[in-house]
Parts: C-alpha cells; structure tokens; sequence
C-alpha cells in the first residue's frame, strides 16, 4: 500500500515538473519582447525617466517593440549591463563608449550621436558631453536599422520630434561618426 502511495506521489510530481516545464516555455517564447533602455547616470532616476519617456514612447511606435526604462548606478554598471544581456539599448559617453569596445573586444555598435554643438537658447552653447545611442553587436541588424532609422528621422520641425530633441539636448541624431561604429558592418556572426 505504501509503495502505491509513493508511486501516485511521484507520478503527480513529475505531471506537476512537466505542467511547470511548459508554462515556462510558453511564457518564454510567447512573452512580449522589451527592449531595456538605459543612460549614463547623470542626473537621478526620476528625471533620466521623464526625458527618456517620450523618447522610448515614440520608439515603441517606430519599431513595434515595447521599451523599457532601467536606470543604473553607475558607467560601469551600464556597460556591465549591456555586456552582460541586461539591457539592449544604451546612451554611453565616449569614455565609458571605449570601454565598452574594449571590453566586448568591439562587438558594441554605436548607431547614433547627437549633431554638436547644441544650442538651447542660453548665452552659452549647451554640451554636456558627447553621448551616443550603443548596441550590442549581436542584436538583430534589421532591428539595428529601425533604431536607426527612428533616431535620424526625428526632425525640429514637428512634434514629438521638438520634444524629444530638446529632452536629449540635441539639435538632431546624426550616424555614429566612423570611429565609433567600426562595426556596424560587420557580421555578428563573426568572432
């Protein structure tokens, strides 16, 4: 009688293990996919998230995938971040940028920069450092293109487009300049 009652016990564990299993899988391959967006953390939490907001909302209409917003503590910990699959869209300065190409043994695209210099009507001209939009080099080149694409088509000359240029102190998103995009013809497929 025991045995039996062992047996039944470990049938429904194992249909439990198998039910699990499945929903996991399902989840995994049905899920929404989300594209994790951060910036160099120059200002705190709150207010990198309100100048990126309309950024993001007007990238998840171009490309058709939902952003997401994740701040961090530090350079390092973005550039840890995307290296380590964590996020898969970065704004970078040029040193943590050569960092990051270092580090990935140059397997970190740069798509866009913004157009220097930037000014915001002050007597000065607005350049808060050169920052520019990165990627992992094994991200999809179709999905690599769109990002591009939405960057550059921003213009001053409508909105959301103002709005957003104005958040990211730009004038306007320009391609990575060559020295920051080595890659972006090579195939990630490649070592």
């Amino acid at each position: 009688m025991q045995r039996n009652e062992s047996l039944i016990r470990l049938r429904n564990l194992l249909i439990s293990m198998a039910v699990f299993a499945a929903l996991v899988f399902y989840a995994s391959r049905y899920a929404e996919p989300v594209l994790r967006v951060s910036v160099m953390p120059d200002q705190p939490p709150p207010v990198l998230r309100r100048k990126l907001k309309p950024l993001t909302d007007y990238l998840e209409q171009r490309i058709g995938i939902k952003m997401e917003f994740r701040p961090m503590l530090n350079g390092d910990a973005l550039v840890d971040g995307l290296l380590g699959h964590q996020l898969d869209l970065v704004r970078l300065d040029d040193t943590y940028l050569a960092r990051a190409q270092v580090r990935s043994n140059g397997r970190v695209i740069a798509l866009v920069q913004r157009e220097e210099p930037f000014d915001d009507g002050s007597e000065a001209i607005a350049a808060p450092g050169d920052y520019t939009w990165a990627v992992r080099a094994d991200m999809d080149a179709n999905l690599r293109e769109k990002l591009t694409d939405a960057f550059l088509s921003l213009s001053r000359n409508s909105n959301p487009g103002r709005d957003i240029l104005d958040l990211q102190q730009a004038r306007r998103f320009i391609p990575a300049r060559a020295e920051r995009r080595p890659l972006l013809q090579a195939d990630p497929a490649q070592p």
